[in-house]
């Protein structure tokens, strides 16, 4: 399934299982939408995520 994120205009690949709904996989996960939203974000930065 591929859907279209309203707010970042970004597009989420997601592998859902087809008897209960569920997703199983979904690229890019909810904290990289999350972290792009961010007033901080700059595309290209490097971001480490253990501090």
């Amino acid at each position: 399934m591929i859907e279209e994120d309203p707010v970042s205009g970004a597009y989420i690949y997601k592998t859902v299982d087809r008897r209960t709904g569920d997703v199983l996989q979904q690229f890019p996960r909810e904290d990289v939408l999350r972290f792009k939203q961010a007033e901080h974000y700059d595309p290209g930065e490097v971001f480490d995520g253990l501090t």
